[in-house]
């Protein structure tokens, strides 16, 4: 009798692991760019081979068995080791290449980063795609040895030790606040920044962000009052934009704000603790080729966020 995974080919791996991500036959098709049918055909096949039926129809969409759970990792480590076999023995070129990256971060960097960083994909690598896909901080690590995503941005006051790293940029915080708003008028103390009507973000639900404020204020005995707290940048712009609450947040994304929405960019009354952004991966993808010119137009499309975060040259 034959082993069941005896004549698995890279396609069906990479058609079972599209339809892990997707849950939906139709879905990953569009994804692999094949037809419906070719996806269904594929899945008939691995449920053959396997002896399992690995994904089953509920009225939620599908789930996986136990069985299809309990194959994943062993398919994604063994795609990535196939890919890396081709890509080590042929030259990689950003225009011949259709890799699908997967992304994670906050709306801040995403109005930082990907303007250019998509200029950059429609000119030179126009095969390619980037998902942006929300995926909890508390989670990103295990995402990126998962498979699920390729690539994190985000700020870490204890990097995670099992990944590799490469910093971004340090940004430091500043208040927003609409032109004309009412009680901004005199120098900002910072007995007046703790009495105004505040908005607070915390991606991903946590309060990396919104602490740094907090605990420059409690070191002066002080708390402020927050009116309003949402995990997304854009939102609490446009909220602070229309009414009289401020927004304390970096630099960077203040400036992005401001260029979208009527804000007024307000130093703060006292001294925070900086962000230091970078960027993390898992060893899994460290090697590949496509995977390392990614990192490279990250790098690139922050460059001007780099250099304005850096302090000036002294003078001669």
């Amino acid at each position: 009798m034959s082993s069941p995974a005896r004549n698995l080919d890279l396609n069906s791996l990479e058609c079972f692991d599209m339809l892990m991500r997707e849950r939906s036959v139709s879905r990953a098709a569009e994804h692999l760019g094949i037809s419906q049918s070719s996806a269904s055909d594929a899945l008939a096949r691995l449920r053959e081979r396997f002896g399992d039926p690995l994904l089953v129809r509920t009225r939620d969409g599908m789930v996986p068995t136990p069985r299809a759970d309990a194959l994943l990792p062993q398919v994604r480590l063994a795609l990535n080791q196939l890919h890396g076999l081709m890509e080590r023995h042929e030259d990689f070129s950003p225009a011949g290449c259709s890799e699908r990256f997967r992304l994670s971060t906050s709306d801040y960097t995403q109005l930082l980063l990907m303007p250019a960083l998509t200029q950059c994909l429609l000119a030179e690598a126009p095969g390619c795609t980037v998902d942006v896909l929300p995926v909890h901080i508390l989670r990103i690590e295990q995402a990126l040895e998962a498979g699920d995503i390729d690539l994190a941005i985000a700020y870490y006051p204890e990097p995670p030790a099992g990944l590799r790293r490469s910093p971004l940029f340090t940004d430091r915080h500043v208040c927003i606040a609409r032109p004309g708003h009412s009680q901004l008028g005199q120098a900002l103390s910072p007995e007046r920044f703790a009495a105004l009507s505040h908005v607070s973000v915390a991606p991903s639900g946590l309060s990396y962000f919104s602490s740094v404020i907090d605990s420059a204020l409690e070191a002066q005995g002080l708390t402020r009052r927050i009116v309003v707290s949402s995990p997304h940048f854009l939102l609490a712009a446009h909220l602070v934009s229309r009414t009289d609450l401020v927004l304390a947040l970096p630099l960077q994304a203040a400036r992005a704000l401001a260029a979208i929405f009527p804000l007024q960019i307000v130093e703060l009354p006292m001294v925070t603790r900086s962000i230091d952004l970078s960027m993390y991966w898992h060893e899994r993808c460290h090697h590949s080729r496509a995977q390392q010119w990614l990192r490279e137009q990250v790098l690139g499309a922050l460059a001007p966020e780099r250099r304005a975060s850096e302090p000036p040259a002294p003078a001669a």
